[in-house]
């Protein structure tokens, strides 16, 4: 699963084998070892929450975790529907989008890095 932080918004895209899990366990989560101590892990995780109407972030002690529902997250996995979409709101009028995709494969570069992802649509196609 890959993470992207930029202005207020959270991106994570996931490769087959992850939005498989999701949907069968209910979870996915990524560890980046940031020291040498038990403590220097930043966690991010997605999960699926039967206990939420819709999309939530919310940071933690050690990372990451955003929520989907699960009736979302089912939708979404069995589907064509590329990502999930949401804008949650913030204190002081502000507000943090969450982006949910699939991970689709890159049409340059090596090879490597497309193993897992889902055929990029654009494919075959002439710029």
């Amino acid at each position: 699963m890959k993470l992207r932080l930029q202005t207020n918004s959270i991106r994570l895209r996931l490769k087959r084998g992850e939005v498989e899990q999701l949907a069968k366990t209910g979870c996915v989560e990524e560890k980046i070892i940031v020291g040498n101590g038990a403590e220097d892990v930043f966690s991010y995780v997605l999960e699926s929450s039967p206990s939420i109407a819709s999309p939530q972030a919310t940071l933690t002690k050690r990372g990451l975790l955003v929520q989907v529902p699960v009736d979302r997250v089912l939708k979404w996995a069995t589907g064509e529907e590329v990502g999930i979409e949401a804008i949650v709101p913030l204190e002081n009028q502000k507000q943090l989008q969450v982006l949910i995709e699939k991970d689709f494969a890159c049409l340059n570069g090596p090879e490597a890095q497309n193993i897992d992802t889902f055929p990029n649509p654009l494919t075959g196609t002439k710029c």
